[in-house]
């Protein structure tokens, strides 16, 4: 069998069923032989940074690994920050990328590709020979899911058409992952801050997503009357739970930050406890408050915040093992949970003709469009409002896509992703202008040629918005931060979708009309008014 071959058959052999990428000499053999020889689906999408962004949206949706292929040199090199993102997201991706050969250092696109790929926070694998080549991916993929990040196999070109032995056909051995208990030590005094708590908050990280520990937390608050909390990654993890008091952090909503300043006791699972979760500066949300921290990986804890106890363990584990303890002890929960009140959101702003306001816009949207849905919210100073006000069901159909590198532009893509991962699901993806020129527009081709069932939402304020404001408030110009786009709808058109413009409330009634009658991607270009679009940060 011929190199490039065996990679595609350990792909089907781990059951990658979608694979995303750009075909360029280093690559475009393996993605034939994934196409024509294992019946894979390809995406081809329009960049690279796009393509790795869809793995992870991919990865994000359905919980396996995702899978991009680049060619070598500027291929590679236009991953980088995508993979910085995806990194610092944990999502688990694996990227093959081709290499040139050992003897072709003239090669105009030859470049350190270990080097390029190192300051990213990817890990990296590199082939050593044809012969060693589906191992290599093996091991790639069983790292990229244990380690939760992206790993970049590293494939030199000559051995595309090398000879090898390889006999397809064998199913690689699932080992199950293991789930540590507590330790008795450890847990002792978490257990004792605990039932000493009158007013305790569970919150749930992606740990407790990874874990499958929603059920067992859920019976940890009923025990201890405690409302549930998360941080922004799995929003959703409890959203059929009437005692959810949504996300745990800076994109609280009012009524969840009054229930987390009363609380006395956080108890934190599976979660990072970075800054944005306590608050900000000064960690208001933690400050004066006893804090237990679980998680399976020790490296984790104390790492951004010192808890008062820590625990090493599972988050199944550790919440089956305190409701057990507690239970023993006969211990009687407080009923905090039961003295709180859900405050509605504030009442949208007034409007200034030829723009609708973003609240009661993003309001009627998450009405108008279909409940059942993934979706992505790309980065811009409309994020707040478009977290707090669409709804999500569950973790695994909800992904941001601005937290790990801050950066804008991977909305659209990372959509696209979420749409393949589940294609019975219409992938809806909120993003600015900006981000909208910057990344999405030349992926919203991709999603019409492979018939990605996408609804693009565009806050349009007509400017690199968080620039705008941080200008106003300094007073300075503006003129810098604006731009004259083309109108969104008709190019939307153009690309083979089709699109729609929201100038004020009467319009969304035919967005809506719109979106139930699509059979192909659909953009609804939203008129914003850049002065009284707020900053939350």
């Amino acid at each position: 069998m011929k190199g490039y071959a065996s990679l595609a058959a350990v792909l089907a052999e781990h059951g990658v069923s979608t694979m995303f990428g750009v075909m360029g000499d280093g690559n475009m053999f393996l993605v034939d032989s994934f196409i024509r020889d294992q019946g894979g689906e390809y995406v081809a999408a329009a960049n690279e940074a796009g393509a790795t962004l869809m793995a992870a949206g991919y990865a994000t949706g359905s919980g396996r690994v995702g899978v991009a292929t680049v060619t070598h040199g500027p291929g590679l090199a236009n991953t980088v920050a995508t993979l910085v993102s995806a990194a610092r997201e944990r999502r688990p991706i694996v990227l093959i990328t081709g290499d040139i050969a050992a003897e072709a250092r003239s090669n105009a696109q030859n470049i350190d590709q270990a080097s390029l790929v190192a300051p990213t926070g990817a890990g990296f694998e590199q082939v050593a020979s044809a012969r060693s080549a589906p191992g290599d991916l093996a091991r790639a993929l069983r790292r990229a899911d244990a380690e939760q990040r992206p790993i970049v196999l590293n494939v030199p070109a000559d051995f595309a058409f090398a000879e090898i032995d390889y006999l397809p056909g064998t199913s690689p051995r699932e080992v199950p992952r293991q789930a540590p208990a507590p330790d008795p030590a450890g847990l002792d005094g978490a257990v004792g801050l605990i039932a000493s708590a009158r007013r305790p908050i569970i919150l749930a990280g992606q740990g407790a997503l990874l874990s499958g520990a929603q059920a067992s937390l859920r019976e940890l608050a009923d025990l201890l009357g405690a409302p549930v909390a998360t941080t922004l990654p799995v929003r959703g993890l409890f959203a059929d739970y009437e005692h959810d008091l949504g996300i745990f952090g800076t994109l609280s909503t009012s009524w969840a930050i009054e229930a987390i300043l009363a609380a006395d006791c956080v108890i934190a699972v599976g979660a990072s406890l970075n800054p944005y979760t306590g608050g900000g500066d000064g960690w208001p949300y933690l400050a004066g408050k006893r804090v237990v921290h679980c998680d399976i990986d020790p490296g984790v804890l104390g790492v951004h915040f010192t808890p008062d106890a820590e625990v090493v363990a599972d988050a199944g584990a550790f919440a089956d093992t305190v409701v057990s303890w507690l239970r023993e002890a006969e211990y009687t929960g407080t009923g905090f949970r039961d003295s709180l009140q859900h405050a509605a959101l504030p009442e949208p702003a007034s409007e200034r003709p030829g723009f609708v306001d973003l609240a009661t816009a993003l309001t009627e949207l998450d009405r108008r469009l279909p409940r059942e849905r993934s979706l992505t919210v790309d980065g811009g100073r409309f994020t707040d409002e478009v977290i707090r006000r669409f709804e999500v069901h569950r973790p695994r159909a909800w992904t941001t896509t601005f937290g790990g590198f801050g950066a804008i532009g991977n909305g659209l893509a990372t959509a696209i992703g979420m749409g393949c991962a589940d294609r019975s699901l219409p992938a809806v993806a909120l993003v600015g202008d900006g981000s909208f020129m910057l990344g999405g527009l030349a992926e919203f081709s991709t999603a019409v040629r492979h018939r990605v069932d996408l609804i693009v939402v565009v806050c349009n304020d007509g400017c690199y918005g968080a620039e705008y404001r941080k200008l106003v408030d300094r007073d300075f110009g503006v003129e810098h931060s604006l731009f004259d786009w083309p109108d969104f709808a008709p190019v939307a058109d153009a690309l083979g979708g089709v699109g729609c413009t929201v100038r004020g409330l009467d319009d969304l009634a035919y967005a809506e009309k719109v979106v139930n009658e699509r059979d192909r991607p659909v953009l609804i270009d939203v008129k914003l008014d850049p002065a009284t679009v707020h900053w939350g940060h």
